[in-house]
């Protein structure tokens, strides 16, 4: 099968969960296909990546862009700009004429099976491209995450725009849906959201994969009242839930468990942030690192405490992969099918996150009862060839009897997770 790939970024350094869950995907599905790679670039920070994605691929073509950084003139200027426009702030900044003109010079020099688009971002800028079949993998029902990131905002001016976001990308995004030929969600939340908001059938679930032999247990011992949290501190989400666990959920449990402490393992946290986390004792914002498992294995608890969100978390089932009790909220933990009380814990309130957390502290029977528990189903289930096997399975549904050209060759395995939130 001959594959035109389009992605929004390049997929290393696999330092966000989307990258993550990307990366693991389609370089095992490369060792199976022939895929032709288009993304957005940075000429100069992804130098190194480019070269990278020229030996994951068949061929990659980056379409050199520099992307105004968060909270900068130039950020705000364009943030203010789309809101008189028809498409939300994110997708705006990607419905770039040279990133059609790359896609239609690849689809005009060969012939592909089908267009498989990676996140909302690049499928609506090609919404009218004139390909068929065309794929969408949707990683998030994505207005839904900006919807509920409004519901919890208090500011009145980030809520209207917010409102904006989330009510124009529902729009844009229930078109992409209904006039792509195949939808792909992770988890059966995110598909039944699909099925009622968008009124669409043709959604197939991809589950979330954990690579059980590099995120295994590490044989080091924890240390006592220690929590972690790893996510990349520059997504929004992250950084509210960050924030309203130090506010509402920390200082209860130092209360119970005076020697507590926290580690926040993820890039680019904010000043907001920093400011925030220095007024609480024992926390610590490591920034970017090169390997999270270090910080995980030091843990006696993970925390997942997202009040925003939308598909699935990957840091959760890697947590579990390295036998480690985790307490999460509904929305931190849903879609993922794992069983509250036995494998994880959930809380939504900031009494019952506290009690949950000092409990698995306190006890450490249980909180090892419930890691091994949670190691175990990680292991037997939710392996990253499993996942590529349900989307070949899906892809050759997609693609008419009798086109697809099954070409298989061999690539190196490249692992994604060395760097996963860093």
């Amino acid at each position: 099968m001959n594959i035109l790939l389009t992605l929004r970024q390049p997929l290393l350094p696999a330092d966000t969960g989307g990258k993550v869950r990307s990366l693991n995907i389609l370089s095992r599905l490369a060792k199976r296909a022939s895929i032709h790679a288009v993304s957005f670039a940075d000429p100069v920070q992804d130098a190194s990546a480019i070269s990278e994605m020229n030996h994951l691929f068949d061929s990659y073509t980056p379409v050199f862009w520099k992307e105004a950084a968060k909270y900068s003139v130039g950020f705000y200027s364009e943030l203010l700009g789309s809101q008189f426009g028809s498409w939300p702030y994110f997708l705006s900044k990607c419905n770039r004429p040279d990133f059609i003109a790359a896609v239609a010079a690849l689809q005009a020099r060969r012939r592909f099976d089908l267009l498989f688009c990676d996140f909302l971002h690049t499928a609506a800028p090609l919404l009218e491209f004139p390909f068929k079949p065309k794929v969408v993998f949707e990683h998030n029902v994505e207005y839904l995450l900006r919807k509920r990131k409004c519901d919890v905002e208090s500011n009145p001016a980030r809520k209207w725009i917010l409102r904006n976001e989330w009510t124009k990308t529902r729009s844009i995004e229930a078109m992409v849906c209904r006039r792509f030929d195949h939808v792909l969600a992770v988890s059966d939340d995110d598909r039944a959201t699909m099925r009622q908001d968008f009124d669409v059938d043709h959604v197939s679930v991809l589950p979330t994969g954990v690579d059980t032999d590099y995120f295994c247990p590490m044989g080091t011992g924890s240390q006592p009242g220690r929590m972690a949290f790893v996510g990349s501190m520059d997504w929004d989400p992250n950084e509210d839930g960050i924030g309203w666990f130090l506010r509402d959920v920390y200082p209860r449990i130092r209360r119970a468990a005076p020697k507590a402490s926290l580690s926040v393992v993820g890039r680019n946290p904010s000043s907001r942030l920093r400011s925030l986390a220095a007024r609480y004792p024992n926390v610590e914002l490591t920034g970017r690192v090169d390997d999270v498992r270090t910080y995980l294995a030091e843990a006696e608890v993970v925390i997942v405490p997202l009040r925003v969100g939308g598909g699935t978390r990957i840091k959760i089932p890697e947590a579990m992969a390295m036998a480690k009790a985790v307490v999460s909220t509904t929305i931190g933990a849903e879609g993922l099918p794992f069983q509250a009380g036995r494998e994880l814990s959930i809380a939504d309130t900031p009494e019952e996150f506290a009690e949950s957390v000092v409990t698995l502290l306190h006890d450490r029977s249980l909180r090892n009862s419930i890691a091994a528990a949670a190691r175990k189903v990680v292991a037997e289930k939710y392996g990253w060839d499993a996942v590529v096997d349900k989307l070949e399975e899906v892809l050759h549904r997609v693609v008419p009897v009798g086109m697809a050209s099954d070409r298989r060759k061999h690539v190196r395995t490249v692992r994604g997770s060395s760097q996963v939130y860093a």
